[in-house]
């Protein structure tokens, strides 16, 4: 079994993977199953990470021309 630790699938998951191995190639496709389903629910949490992750940048953005703004104001006074 090549080391499975890189994956980022949960440890009951992990579990669950390692006693198929366990049983022989009988379970080769429900191991990959399993897998495929984690490849889904990885792939689901990457765009809604990036969702956040373009939601902060507009925050940010938005705060610099705020503060580009309120310096601009104080150096006309």
């Amino acid at each position: 079994m090549k080391c499975m630790r890189g994956v980022g699938i949960p440890v009951e998951m992990l579990i669950e993977y390692v006693a198929m191995f366990n049983q022989g190639a009988d379970t080769i496709g429900a191991r990959k199953e399993l897998l495929v389903e984690q490849r889904q629910q990885l792939a689901l949490k990457i765009v809604e990470m990036q969702a956040v992750l373009e939601r902060l940048d507009n925050k940010i953005d938005g705060y610099e021309e705020r503060c580009l703004k309120f310096e601009e104001e104080n150096l006309r006074k």
